[in-house]
């Protein structure tokens, strides 16, 4: 059974039927959009996001009704090796033997895809040096594949079926056995004679050889430029640049060719080429030159290949000229045009896929048979921030339970091997063990500086060298896009309660599963890992980092669970700040992670309501009142915690009467005592007051 797919129809059942021009779910015709030149789309998310699914939602819709190919551009990375030994082969050429073998068999209804130029040019391409049995090996498997696919063999289980007789027959070509064991010249005139002798009928073989002959200068034949093409490849470098260029346009006039003017009067489906992870260095390459062959002038007829690519983050100086688009926008059309003719980059339509709405989330959790809490759904929203990965894992979770779910308890439900969710989605998501315990703690830390202390602690516990391990993370983080998102000290987008705030980490819902892990670690460590430890050695920073660094270590101080100091502490700064930076350290300190909860126990919402005024009798009502507020504003900072109206409005009310103690910023704290509340309730950033109160609108109100 298909994982249903959240908030994607825009594009599943939207742009690329259109593009395509045909309906995702029934044999129908729907009307093409952009009948001449086409855009590639390439569609941005971090990981988890839904970037394979989507291209998995097109697969299952539309293999086997129209010619599609589907590559994975990391696979290929991954499984190319460059060097002497592979120099038959490369990143694009392999690409491009991928979509042939997949776009090429029978489809019914469907034109076949014949590849009359782009397969002598592979063929070419893929000889080898006499005597050099990988590069044979290679060249055989490849060229088995392409003839099985295009229909090409005698049949899989014949003569041709592995490409061994077909390799075979050409070292029987080679006329001289004295010849140079590592000549390439006779192995490429070898292998094109027999292709065309054997595959291409006289006429259309002519037409292709006079292709090749039109793109090389200096041949005298198609045949000449066909070895010209192999020995150029086989040197690299910008050689084998100008020979992927010209295989690029094999493949696409091939595909112009047979969706030629009949076909486009009757809305024939297009083909599809569906590609993942188009951020390697495969990818762009392959993209890079597609565009790069769309954009050249001379081309009569447009070719009519729909292509969606998916990439890792968001690269968009890579791409000036590209069209971006929001995903609501694509339901009727596109949108796009290329606005720069000249440019490879205007082919683009770029598309970053957006996190779920809590209405993704009600649907998820529709199959539950038990009554859930009226907050669960906001809480899996606060937690994963429409993140679809997350969100998916853990309503499947919420529903397996059978039962009642706590909130708090959310990433501690077992999913479908029995482990807690919050260990698998982090494993998901950071896939080394090793990095993973690395991140774990650093995750506690605001900054790189902060990061850095935690890092040198452990590594000098573990016997290394100091700070070894901090760049590694932090190159991690970089290269898998974690950190497009707030930088260090700015407020994350869309809150995390009333102490929104960025860290090392700036990825929301991976800190979260981060700080989750770094709990359950510190349980298990020995003295200088465990959780308080972690926090005195920030503490001890920030104290070092002198005047302006006050609340981060409160914030510390209160994370171990040690309330008291901070409230003495907060109290007396209310007497001497200024209140607008008192405001401004109170949600900082506030969105302090709770301690770990066998060392702890949860009185917050208790103290925020007054429950245990009595036994601050000897304390003056400021005191009783800032302790009040910060249990309040710390309680809510938490995802789960679900903000009561009652909590939300005694906000105010302590700001209120704050407002009325401080020797200058009445104004300023009758203005918090407003705006607070709903923003808590809302779950948005509170509003800062910083040098411009009163000139617009107060940071977090925007």
């Amino acid at each position: 059974m298909r994982t249903p797919l959240y908030a994607r129809d825009p594009i599943v059942r939207g742009l690329v039927p259109r593009l395509v021009g045909m309906a995702p779910d029934r044999r129908e015709l729907v009307p093409q959009e952009h009948r001449g030149d086409l855009p590639l789309t390439l569609l941005s998310g971090s990981h988890g996001m839904g970037r394979t699914a989507v291209l998995d939602a097109l697969d299952a819709s539309y293999r086997g009704r129209i010619p599609l190919g589907r590559v994975d551009a990391a696979q290929v990375e991954q499984a190319h090796r460059p060097g002497p030994a592979t120099a038959n082969t490369s990143a694009v050429v392999e690409i491009l033997e991928q979509l042939a073998c997949g776009l090429a068999p029978p489809v019914p209804g469907a034109v076949r895809l014949r590849f009359s130029r782009l397969l002598p040019g592979l063929f070419a391409v893929s000889s080898w040096h006499r005597g050099d049995e990988e590069q044979q090996a290679l060249a055989r498997d490849r060229i088995a594949r392409l003839l099985v696919a295009c229909g090409l063999a005698k049949g899989a289980e014949g003569a041709e079926g592995d490409g061994t007789d077909w390799t075979y027959d050409v070292s029987e070509r080679l006329a001289d056995p004295d010849r140079r064991q590592h000549d390439l010249a006779p192995v490429t005139e070898a292998v094109v004679q027999q292709y065309f002798g054997r595959h291409a009928r006289a006429r259309a073989g002519k037409s292709v050889q006079q292709w090749y002959r039109s793109r090389s200068n200096g041949s005298e034949d198609g045949e000449a430029a066909l070895i010209r093409l192999s020995l150029r490849f086989h040197q690299g470098g910008d050689f084998q640049d100008a020979v992927e260029r010209t295989l690029i346009a094999a493949f696409l006039e091939d595909l112009a060719d047979a969706y030629g003017r009949w076909q486009r009067v009757n809305r024939a489906p297009r083909p599809l080429v569906l590609l993942d992870n188009a951020h390697t260095e495969a990818g762009r390459r392959f993209l890079g030159l597609v565009l790069d062959h769309r954009a050249a002038p001379g081309s009569e007829v447009p070719d009519p290949l729909v292509v969606v690519a998916t990439r890792l983050g968001d690269d968009a100086a890579r791409y000036p000229d590209a069209t971006a688009r929001e995903l609501p926008e694509l339901t009727h059309e596109s949108g796009w045009e290329r606005a720069v003719a000249s440019s490879p980059s205007a082919g683009l339509l770029t598309v970053a896929l957006s996190p779920l709405g809590r209405a993704d989330l009600l649907l998820m959790l529709d199959a539950a048979q038990v009554p859930l809490p009226r907050h669960l759904p906001s809480a899996l929203y606060s937690l994963t921030r429409g993140h679809p990965q997350g969100s998916r894992v853990l309503c499947e979770a919420v529903v397996r339970a059978g039962q009642a779910v706590d909130p708090e308890s959310l990433l501690d439900l077992p999913v479908g091997e029995g482990r807690p969710a919050g260990e698998v989605l982090l494993e998901r998501l950071v896939p080394q063990p090793q990095l993973r315990a690395h991140l774990a703690p650093l995750a506690l830390a605001r900054d790189r500086a902060a990061a850095q202390v935690l890092s040198t602690a452990a590594v000098l516990a573990d016997g290394g060298l100091p700070g070894a391990g901090l760049p590694t993370a932090a190159r991690y983080l970089e290269e898998e896009h974690w950190t497009d998102g707030p930088r260090d000290g700015e407020e994350a987008a869309g809150g995390d309660g009333p102490g929104a705030q960025a860290g090392f980490v700036a990825d929301p819902f991976l800190r979260a599963l981060l700080v989750h892990e770094a709990r359950r670690a510190c349980a298990e460590a020995g003295p200088g890992r465990r959780w308080a430890d972690l926090h005195g050695l920030l503490r001890q920073h920030h104290e070092e980092r002198g005047a302006g660094h006050e609340e981060d270590v409160l914030r510390h101080v209160l994370a171990v669970g040690d309330a008291e100091p901070v409230v003495s502490r907060l109290t007396e700064y209310f007497g001497s700040w200024p209140a607008g930076r008192w405001l401004d350290a109170l949600p900082r300190i506030a969105s302090a992670p709770h301690p770990p909860r066998a060392l702890w126990t949860d009185h917050r919402a208790e103290i925020a309501r007054g429950a245990h005024d009595h036994l601050y009798a000897e304390a003056d009502d400021i005191h009783r009142s800032v302790n009040r507020l910060l249990h309040a504003l710390w309680y809510l900072s938490e995802t789960y915690a679900e903000p009561m109206d009652d909590l939300c409005q005694d906000i105010g009310s302590e700001l209120a009467f704050l407002s009325m103690r401080h020797p200058s910023g009445r104004a300023l704290l009758n203005e918090a005592a407003r705006s607070w509340p709903a923003a808590v309730r809302e779950r948005r950033p509170c509003p800062t007051h910083g040098p411009d109160y009163g000139r617009g609108p107060l940071r977090g109100e925007e």
